[in-house]
């Protein structure tokens, strides 16, 4: 039988076992130079296992860009150095997608149908000023409620710091204030309707655009600047958060293109490893 490891769970065997030895070695009587090292360098391994777990989206493309690392996936289509676009060679031409990540705050069944109308009608609007092809996929399913609600509650709880941190501020910033009293209207919106019975439904969405061109860099800048205008399009006609994907985040995109994991819990680890 095959085991299966998410990325989270392999950080948190490689910090517990770094601990683990740091607590061993500094415990141990002698107290001699070489148990002072490997203590040392264990709480250190600890460290660097939970930052590279962590922030690995923002630290495993500026390495690979740094050291020009290209990854090759099944012969293929290979990712950039800064991991922020995947490239495949067709003919003689070369094919870049770049991802996007949209995060609404809130579904079509929380919106009036008036709401939903106007939505509706500032999405064909955004989509009808592109001069290209995008792909935005949508990728729904039902929540475990068990949970879900004392998750929905924490991040309420912390939503509200932020907020009220940034009201505290001497010149707070408009957008940021904007945003996070969205978030928190979101959540206040979801446990109203976790108590009213309704069950949460869940929603992965992402915007993919594809640039072509002579060479591989031509291609990614040209999708690059395509993601530009749609990033800003959908941001201001929705009025949502949009941001670009890179490393294992884009690349997951990908894997999702050709399936989606059968069951919430294979999700559920999909999207947190």
């Amino acid at each position: 039988m095959a085991l299966g490891f998410t990325t989270r769970q392999m950080a948190y065997a490689a910090i517990g076992v770094s601990i683990l030895v740091f607590l061993v070695m500094a415990t141990l009587p002698g107290g001699s130079t070489l148990q002072f090292v490997l203590a040392g360098l264990s709480l250190f391994t600890a460290v660097l296992s939970f930052l590279i777990w962590k922030y690995g989206y923002w630290a495993i493309p500026y390495i690979t860009k740094r050291l020009n690392i290209i990854e090759v996936h099944d012969g293929q289509w290979e990712t950039t150095p800064a991991q922020d676009a995947i490239v495949k060679k067709i003919g003689d031409e070369y094919y870049a997608s770049v991802f996007l990540h949209i995060k609404m705050y809130k579904s079509t069944t929380e919106r009036s149908q008036e709401e939903n109308m106007v939505f509706i009608d500032a999405f064909e609007r955004a989509i009808a000023n592109i001069k290209y092809p995008v792909k935005v996929s949508t990728l729904l399913y039902a929540k475990d409620i068990a949970k879900y609600r004392e998750d929905v509650e924490t991040k309420k709880y912390e939503a509200q710091l932020k907020l009220q941190r940034e009201r505290e501020k001497s010149e707070p910033d408009v957008l940021a204030l904007d945003r996070l009293e969205k978030e928190v209207a979101m959540y206040e919106a979801e446990l109203n309707r976790i108590m009213s019975g309704e069950r949460p439904m869940g929603l992965i969405s992402y915007a993919m655009t594809t640039g072509v061109g002579v060479t591989k860099d031509a291609a990614v800048a040209v999708a690059k600047n395509q993601a530009a205008e749609i990033k800003t399009l959908i941001a201001n006609a929705l009025n949502v958060e949009v941001s670009y994907l890179y490393g294992e985040d884009m690349m997951k995109c990908y894997d999702l293109e050709h399936m989606v994991p059968p069951t919430v819990k294979a999700l559920k680890e999909f999207v947190e490893a």
